[in-house]
């Protein structure tokens, strides 16, 4: 069985606070093969992944979603520390216009190991391999920004006491996967009567973002990790963030909400959990947290 694990590395805004870091989201999936990757990586954040004891020359990703600095001037650091300790496998850094604002961020540093830099502006697939795909959806702030979908491929898995009450051997079985029918006894097994899908798990990052509708179709039956800059509308100084009540709205589309990017002026963890108590899959993020799912 998969699972995933987030760290929140980061769960403040723009400027820092002793509470909260600069955004950062580290995702490890762990599958046939092992997956370790960034959504944003602000300031601080490669001491973050010290704290959570996570090994940063196993990132694979870094998935940017908008160029302000608080959610990529960690960057520079962790890719230093990634050539210091002479990494050698090639590493993906994705975020809009990142095919032409990655090389001109980077131009002055040499590093041990390549980067391949790609465009995530569009709507559309920006990592994919045989287990999971990551897609990019425009959203709406002061720049071209993004949020991220991490998806779980399907799988099929075979009906164990209708594989024993057909008697198929191992390679039957490999067989009946590979080519959907096989014959057995001059009898043909289809592929879709002996099996069931296992629906892949899903992550959404909304990065900096207003509320938007169609993020309730891209964040179904998620864990959604959503900005909530504000608590409370009447709070509203930028209007490009969003405000809890946004948020709200996306508590039917997504299985589990946890809430980032919280504005400075909101000290106490205690009373921010408190407003969102009687939402049952809601919570507020603090960084260094954890979550398995």
């Amino acid at each position: 069985m998969a699972t995933i694990e987030l760290t929140f590395l980061g769960t403040g805004t723009a400027v820092p606070t002793l509470r909260r870091n600069h955004p950062g989201v580290h995702l490890l999936h762990q599958s046939k093969n092992a997956h370790s990757m960034l959504f944003d990586c602000g300031e601080g954040a490669q001491i973050q992944l010290q704290k959570s004891k996570i090994n940063f020359m196993l990132i694979d990703n870094i998935f940017i979603s908008h160029w302000h600095a608080d959610h990529f001037l960690g960057m520079f650091g962790l890719l230093m520390s990634m050539s210091f300790e002479k990494r050698e496998k090639e590493l993906l850094i994705a975020g809009p216009g990142a095919d032409k604002i990655g090389p001109q961020l980077l131009k002055f540093f040499n590093f041990s190991f390549k980067i391949n830099f790609v465009d995530s502006g569009k709507k559309g697939i920006v990592f994919e391999d045989d287990e999971l795909i990551v897609e990019s959806m425009p959203v709406k702030h002061t720049i071209p920004a993004v949020a991220y979908r991490f998806k779980e491929k399907d799988k099929i898995k075979l009906d164990k006491k209708i594989i024993k009450k057909l008697k198929l051997t191992g390679q039957e079985c490999k067989d009946l996967k590979e080519n959907t029918k096989i014959k057995k006894d001059k009898k043909l097994i289809k592929l879709k009567d002996v099996s069931y899908v296992v629906t892949g798990k899903k992550f959404v990052y909304s990065g900096d973002t207003i509320y938007l509708k169609k993020m309730e179709n891209f964040c179904k039956d998620c864990i959604l990790v959503h900005e909530c800059t504000y608590f409370d509308k009447k709070d509203i100084k930028h209007k490009q963030h969003s405000c809890l009540q946004d948020v709200l709205k996306f508590r039917t589309s997504a299985e589990k909400i946890y809430l980032t990017h919280i504005g400075r002026k909101y000290l106490s963890q205690t009373e921010l959990e408190k407003k969102v108590k009687k939402y049952k899959n809601i919570f507020v993020a603090k960084d260094l947290k954890k979550v398995k799912f």
